[in-house]
């Protein structure tokens, strides 16, 4: 599987795209050096495709929501300049397979390629660590806990959503309320109180904060 980078940013682009010759993997890097050039080539190809966009401009944000519902062959991955949390939730609300900001590493980069390939969704570490600190004192449990025993949980518990179930976490972890989510689905807020119930029984979760940890793990 290839992947497509376009990185507009100076900043960005003066620290990212060297890391890429440090790594050493099968994966195809192709640097576009415009949104339209991107566009094009996905246009071309038939295979999967992972995208690593810069979404420091509203543009950028466009082209994402047109590549979104134009191809589905292609995970996006979002880069920016140390965006505060709630900004990244929402771009995984979006569709966005991940987020990676200035901290990350080679290393890091190979490890969040390996993972969006494989169907999952990534935040980079220092993200990571903001929704740790989120969460509250149910933190110590998630982590004294087996990391490979939660984790086979979680992932059984998020594939037993239902389509609506799943709906309703995206827009809970967008941060909107009963009343607002109600009106986006069309029902009562009555209803999505009994669907939140019913989410956070079936996750095992008790708030927001492990409701977006469960789900995006």
């Amino acid at each position: 599987m290839g992947t497509d980078v376009y990185v507009s940013n100076l900043t960005l682009k003066k620290w990212f795209l060297p890391l890429i010759s440090e790594i050493s993997t099968s994966n195809e890097f192709i640097i576009h050096k415009n949104l339209e050039s991107l566009y094009s080539a996905l246009l071309n190809t038939k295979t999967k495709r992972i995208i690593i966009l810069d979404i420091e401009d509203q543009a950028s944000i466009e082209y994402f929501k047109s590549i979104y519902h134009s191809f589905d062959n292609a995970y996006i991955i979002a880069i920016g300049l140390n965006k505060p949390f709630k900004e990244v939730i929402n771009f995984i609300s979006l569709g966005f397979k991940g987020f990676i900001d200035l901290n990350f590493t080679s290393i890091e980069l190979i490890q969040m390629l390996n993972k969006v390939m494989n169907g999952s969704k990534y935040i980079s570490t220092l993200q990571q660590e903001y929704l740790l600190n989120i969460l509250s004192d149910d933190s110590n449990y998630l982590l004294n806990n087996s990391t490979s025993t939660i984790n086979g949980k979680v992932k059984h518990a998020v594939k037993s959503l239902t389509e609506k179930e799943k709906v309703v976490c995206e827009l809970l972890i967008k941060g909107m309320t009963y009343k607002e989510i109600a009106g986006v689905i069309g029902v009562t807020s009555f209803t999505i109180n009994q669907r939140v119930k019913g989410i956070y029984k079936k996750l095992d979760v008790r708030s927001r904060g492990e409701l977006s940890f469960r789900y995006l793990s």
